[in-house]
């Protein structure tokens, strides 16, 4: 095992080589940096840990409060900037590390942030409020933030060829891993959790023989039950990864030069070298040595102010305890990162726990554990194939969802399993039936997501929010990117904002709404009207009566009233199919719906002069009342339709959907009622 193995990783740190000034200045202790204006800052913020949380946590802070108000300092412990090791393994496909960067030597300069890289903290001086490094600088501090981050677990084990074995949790790692790959051609990855299967992918994609060894009954077991996991190991085996479940590796031996794995009772294995990914614990050894308190499972202990029990010290990211929980995904730290942040400037804001939902972005295989997806509640499983879904109920509500394989409905499930929505008893056996909760779905173009539901899952910017930044002016990924935090995270979003930013977004009214609102609005008015005025009484006088009696007296005018009328509901009919048929693509689909709507309103007038506000009898009555049905509900579900780009979630967009499906069931009774109609003023 390589010196890096014992100690690798672990804080978050970042790099950059400080100017003779700067330096002696850090050497000294630090400076309070000077703001515009030659203001001074109202305080000096140390925080330990440059990587990702504290990066974000910098960038927070000067979003709120502006340069020049605190004095900040990083101090990490890596020879490098603050870069994205959420999506390290783009490394294996030749991403560079420069693309990983979070923010280069400019950034911290034009933020007036003082970094330090490459000597760690190591000893946390309460009394004085000072934070002491490696090579002996010491730093005062008013504030102090803790984002230690985590370190690789190595599991108990005796390791002779240490030089050939890895573990998997820093660019450097990774770095050493990839010169391994060069001249080699089999790896072992101890690990089956999300970066051992991570790591295994992108091992395997280099060409490299490649084995899971994991002592767990299946993959992923932390997020999958058996019957996912069974799935997932049969889809990832596909690719040609030989996995090795229900395996301790006891130690690792040398022959002729090669690691060699052997396991307890289960014989061995050897490999080019080895990679361990077999999970994470929090740096908490900083704190315990200056005595705050833990968690009961290590980890810093927290309240919900993020503060620890030195009030003049607070915690974030992987290191936290929080009630308990120790968060090892990047979503909770930044919002820890907010909190804090918020909190530092002065405002009201407690971190009241975050969920636990994680995902696994293979293209060919993703897998997503959302919500309270270990949930004891009703389960609701389809399998198919290389797929599982399955969702977690609590009565009715949907409060957790597994997905193994791909899912175009992701979006929306992740917006109903953190609302707990209340799902229908027939999506449910649809679910059951097809693995949809939504046939009709068109989660595939991202303008047409609810708006609450997530496009980047770190920083949790919902679509809403994206198509509002659209319409102030963001027309660039990169200014999408910068007002809202989308993306600069993982970055597997961006394809989603270049569409946001490359068609108009959702709100954007159809062509016609107008129109269609008037005419939705005018059939409803009107076949109102029709079902409660009286009918026009007839004539008892010569003399008396209205000149437009004829019309609906008439047998001419009436045949050529109740034509018209047919001409119009055929007319009408035939325009909807506009969306059905797939070859009819002339003209805006909006238009046409304004011109069905226009439509039916027309023949409601003419209905007017056929019947002089006459309900009928009998058949008459029925299909009176089912036409007039018909017109009204009609006019509801235009007018919703019209008014759709004015809603917010997914509640509008669902009250549309089954109004005009009841309007469609309306339509069905309709023409053997006029068949009836039209026999019994014929031939009888």
């Amino acid at each position: 095992m390589s010196p890096r193995l014992a100690s690798s990783v672990d804080v978050e740190a970042a790099t950059t080589t400080l100017p003779p000034d700067r330096a002696s200045r850090t050497a000294r202790g630090g400076s309070l940096l000077r703001g515009h204006g030659g203001s001074r800052p109202q305080g000096s913020i140390v925080v330990i840990g440059a990587g990702m949380t504290g990066f974000k946590l910098c960038e927070r802070l000067f979003r709120l409060a502006g340069r020049g108000r605190f004095a900040v300092t990083l101090v990490g412990e890596e020879p490098r900037p603050a870069y994205d090791r959420v999506n390290l393994n783009r490394r294996f496909g030749g991403c560079g590390e420069e693309d990983l960067r979070l923010g280069g030597a400019d950034w911290y300069r034009d933020h007036g942030v003082e970094l330090v890289t490459g000597d760690p903290a190591t000893f946390i001086d309460r009394g004085e409020r000072t934070v002491i490094t490696r090579q002996n600088r010491q730093f005062r501090y008013d504030q102090l933030v803790l984002a230690t981050g985590s370190r690789a677990f190595v599991p108990p084990m005796e390791i002779a060829c240490r030089e050939r074995v890895h573990v998997y949790r820093t660019l450097e790692d990774l770095n050493a891993i990839l010169a391994l790959a060069k001249d080699s051609s089999s790896v072992a990855v101890i690990g089956g959790g999300l970066l051992g299967v991570e790591a295994a992918k992108g091992l395997r994609d280099l060409g490299l023989e490649t084995h899971i060894v994991d002592y767990s009954t299946g993959l992923l077991a932390r997020h999958l039950n058996p019957q996912a996991a069974a799935v997932f190991n049969t889809n990832l085996a596909a690719f040609g990864i030989q996995i090795r479940n229900n395996t301790v590796t006891e130690r690792i031996d040398v022959r002729d030069g090669r690691p060699l794995l052997r396991f307890a009772g289960q014989g061995e294995l050897a490999v080019d070298f080895v990679v361990i990914a077999a999970g994470i614990r929090p740096r908490d050894e900083l704190a315990r040595d200056c005595g705050l308190e833990l968690g009961p499972r290590g980890g810093i202990k927290v309240d919900d102010f993020l503060q620890t029990s030195d009030p003049l010290i607070s915690a974030i990211g992987e290191c936290v305890s929080h009630r308990g929980v120790i968060y090892g995904l990047a979503p909770p730290g930044f919002l820890m990162s907010d909190v804090l942040a918020a909190r530092l400037a002065g405002r009201s804001r407690r971190f009241r726990g975050a969920g636990q939902s994680c995902s696994l972005k293979l293209p060919e295989c993703p897998v997503y554990a959302l919500g309270d997806y270990q949930f004891s509640g009703n389960a609701v499983t389809h399998v198919s194939g290389g797929i599982y879904r399955q969702l977690v109920l609590d009565g009715r509500r949907v409060v957790g969802a597994v997905i193994v394989g791909r899912n175009p409905e992701i979006p929306r499930l992740q917006e109903a399993v953190e609302s707990r929505r209340r799902l229908w008893r027939g999506q449910i056996v649809e679910f059951e039936r097809t693995g949809l909760l939504w046939p009709d779905s068109h989660s595939d173009e991202v303008a047409l997501w609810p708006a609450g539901a997530a496009v980047c899952n770190c920083m949790r910017v919902q679509r809403g929010a994206l198509s509002q930044a659209v319409a102030r002016g963001c027309t660039t990924v990169e200014s999408l990117a910068a007002f809202t935090g989308a993306s600069t995270v993982c970055g597997s979003c961006k394809p989603l904002l270049a569409q946001l930013v490359g068609a108009r977004p959702a709100e954007l009214a159809a062509p016609g709404w107008r129109w269609l609102l008037a005419a939705s609005l005018m059939a409803f008015l009107i076949a109102t009207a029709i079902y409660l005025i009286p009918a026009i009484p007839a004539a008892t006088t010569v003399q008396g009566g209205w000149k437009l009696e004829p019309l609906w007296r008439d047998a001419f005018w009436k045949q050529v009233s109740g034509f018209t009328m047919l001409g119009l509901i055929i007319a009408s009919a035939a325009l909807s199919l506009r969306r059905r048929i797939p070859r009819l693509r002339l003209g805006a689909f909006g238009w046409w719906r304004a011109a069905h709507g226009l439509l039916g309103a027309l023949s409601l007038l003419v209905l007017v002069t056929h019947t002089g506000l006459s309900l009928g009898s009998n058949l008459n009555f029925l299909l009176m009342l089912n036409f007039l049905l018909l017109a009204a509900w009609g006019g509801l579900a235009g007018a919703v339709t019209a008014l759709e780009h004015r809603f917010t979630g997914y509640l509008g967009r669902r009250i549309r959907q089954v109004w005009t499906w009841l309007h469609i069931a309306l339509v069905w009774p309709l023409p053997a009622l006029l068949a009836f109609h039209i026999i019994a003023v014929y031939w009888f």
